[in-house]
């Protein structure tokens, strides 16, 4: 045999073919490959194990003393948990062939053959089996989230909290949630899924901004055997058909094209889509949270955003706040996220110094929630005590006292930018001194500025650092 990857305990392959010595030889080598077999005679005996042990692979006879194999293939691709078929023919004929793979067989082998060449032909298919079924089981315990802590009590976040307990009510009310990058979006959309007779369905969350159009209409609305070069042959569910009775998440909903504005303006009223390729309706129970860091209602007067859907997911709004309106809340959050990054890295980190607390409150925080949870696991790293220190504090514009004007030095431009501490000025340098030191890593640099990449491109676009300037701003370290 073959050198080969083991295949793990738990995989069966069923075998169907007439009693004799080609079988029991077939058998033996699938065994010997770490597999479980479990044989029948005929077409009646192969559909009974099919339905008691739904096997990983089926290996059958086109024809069986009682029947045709082809009709034993159709009934196990149509499964659910299909298994990876082998059809076996003597001197197949052509049209007997290309029934078996139609009907879901992987191939068609000719038989007498060695029990190598059949292994061969499933090993591969087997493997991605077990792998995307346990992508399957994971993504299903995933789906179901905990209800996620919303920590603080300023005036701001008690006012998100009474507008998360509305949405939760109304369990199939549109809520579009509008706020900065980095404030909690996805955080409140679980929250409000998690409150309402929703909680115990799926919640799958989706970044708009991080598929081409054709990946995210697939995505969304699944797609039909052969609907385009690379569809499954079996085709694929959706999102939408994935979540259904739950929530699904549009997170960056500005960033959607129009073609798909208007396919999810239908799934909105009708409840109902097509999949890609798709002739019939798929009607779905589903709630749909939307969410962006744009204004979107500036995008519909900008021609970039449909009207009538602005109007669909405007029904229940929630405005996010940045961390600068909830200052009170800083020191709060903080000592939630210490507490959890000191248990996970196993610290004895307790909280924060009056110092490195000030500090804290008084930052400009332009990366919102996001910043201070990377702020607080780096200090955990590195704290050396059970309080983290000012020194611990990996901030992106250190907090200084200001130098008398006479006493200061001849300072570059860099330096001056540093010091107009307008929010705009500053997030300006903030993402030059970014791209610089990431060598312009435009994934990276959007990693360590808490934003994802389509939000970078659009400022630096806004702000005039293209990748035109590459070499300029290389030139400027």
């Amino acid at each position: 045999m073959p050198e080969s990857t083991p295949m793990t305990p738990q995989q069966t392959v069923l075998i169907v073919q007439t009693p004799g010595v080609v079988r029991d030889t077939l058998a033996a080598a699938l065994r010997a490959e770490g597999l479980r077999v479990s044989e029948a005679d005929d077409l009646m005996g192969g559909g009974r194990l099919l339905a008691e042990e739904a096997p990983d692979g089926l290996v059958t006879e086109l024809r069986l003393a009682d029947g045709s194999g082809s009709e034993l293939i159709a009934r196990a691709a149509a499964r659910e948990d299909a298994p990876v078929i082998v059809a076996l023919a003597e001197k197949p004929e052509t049209r007997e062939t290309v029934v078996a793979l139609r009907s879901g067989a992987l191939d068609v082998i000719e038989r007498p053959c060695a029990p190598e060449r059949v292994f061969a032909a499933m090993q591969p298919a087997l493997l991605e089996r077990v792998r995307r079924l346990s992508r399957k089981k994971n993504e299903s315990r995933s789906t179901t989230p905990q209800r996620p802590a919303i920590v603080g009590e300023s005036a701001p976040i008690r006012q998100v909290l009474e507008q998360v307990a509305r949405a939760a009510a109304a369990a199939d009310t549109t809520v579009l949630i509008q706020g900065e990058s980095g404030t909690g979006k996805e955080l409140v959309a679980r929250a409000i899924h998690c409150d309402g007779r929703r909680g115990e369905h799926p919640f799958m969350a989706i970044n708009c901004a991080a598929l081409n159009e054709s990946l995210l209409e697939a995505e969304l609305f699944g797609y039909e055997k052969g609907a385009f070069t690379g569809a499954m042959g079996t085709g694929r569910k959706g999102l939408f058909e994935a979540a259904d009775g739950g929530t699904v998440f549009l997170d960056e909903i500005g960033e959607m094209s129009a073609a798909l504005q208007a396919k999810l303006l239908r799934v909105l009223q009708e409840s109902s889509f097509k999949r890609v390729g798709g002739t019939q309706d798929v009607a779905v129970d589903l709630r749909i949270i939307a969410a962006t860091n744009r204004d979107l209602w500036e995008e519909v007067l900008a021609g970039r955003f449909r009207k009538d859907l602005y109007f669909r997911l405007n029904v229940l709004p929630v405005r996010m706040p940045t961390l600068s309106e909830r200052r009170e809340d800083i020191a709060p959050m903080a000592q939630h996220f210490l507490e959890h990054f000191a248990r996970a890295l196993r610290k004895p980190v307790q909280g924060l110094s009056a110092e490195a607390r000030r500090i804290l409150e008084e930052h400009s925080w332009p990366g919102n929630v996001r910043e201070l949870r990377n702020v607080c696991e780096y200090a955990v790293i590195v704290c050396d005590g059970v309080l983290v220190e000012p020194r611990h504090l990996a901030l992106a514009e250190p907090v200084q006292a200001p130098k008398p004007v006479e006493a200061a030095a001849p300072q570059n431009n860099a330096t001056l930018a540093l010091r107009d501490r307008t929010i705009r000025n500053m997030e300006v340098e903030l993402i030059r001194v970014v791209l610089e030191e990431t060598r312009f890593n435009i994934a990276r640099a959007a990693r360590e500025l808490g934003i994802n990449r389509s939000t970078l491109y659009n400022k630096m676009k806004d702000y005039g650092l293209c990748r035109d300037e590459r070499r300029e701003l290389k030139v400027s370290v």
